[in-house]
């Protein structure tokens, strides 16, 4: 299988450092826009990712584009896993 290093839709990097996640991650708890999830319904829902077949580069989601560490915290947001969501 050969992987690509760049968005296909936007061409930008794929690969984002732990250290700009974390920094996102932490934005977005401190900015008081967002529902959160709880810390243990939030670690459930990274496990689950984690054993995913459609993660990339363990933060990219390659069904919807995301980056899975903002998404799974969000409360309003779902796994996109096809057909049924991984984290029910």
């Amino acid at each position: 299988m050969s992987y690509i290093d760049s968005c296909k839709g936007c061409s930008a990097s794929v690969k984002i450092a732990s250290e700009d996640i974390k920094a996102m991650v932490l934005s977005i708890i401190n900015s008081g826009n967002f529902n959160i999830v709880p810390e243990g319904i939030y670690s459930k829902r990274l496990q689950k990712c984690g054993s995913c077949k459609y993660l990339e580069y363990n933060t990219t989601c390659t069904q919807c584009g995301c980056i899975v560490q903002i998404r799974a915290l969000q409360h309003d947001k779902d796994c996109p896993y096809p057909k049924n969501s991984m984290w029910k």
